[in-house]
């Protein structure tokens, strides 16, 4: 199963994909979910908690700096320290 670890090396790698881009929140999340096993893809209330869950390890990532999320736009993008944390 997977663990905060996991997760959030999944999204930092995401965001790593276009160091560039911002990602809304909602964007985001779909990637990780299809991502993750294909059962927790078929529960809205599943998904509806991992969301939540998504949404703690990006506040965690930028409380650490590995991230910026703008909480007005729910935008997130990868920092430098978060690039070479995952390089």
């Amino acid at each position: 199963m997977y663990n905060k670890f996991t997760i959030s090396e999944m999204i930092l790698n995401i965001l790593a994909q276009n160091p560039e881009k911002t990602y809304p929140f909602e964007d985001l999340n779909s990637m990780l979910i299809t991502g993750l096993d294909q059962s927790l893809q078929e529960s809205l209330l599943i998904q509806r908690s991992n969301q939540a869950k998504v949404l703690d390890l990006l506040i965690m990532l930028d409380s650490e700096g590995f991230i910026i999320l703008n909480f007005a736009t729910d935008e997130s993008i990868i920092t430098i320290k978060g690039l070479i944390k995952i390089k």
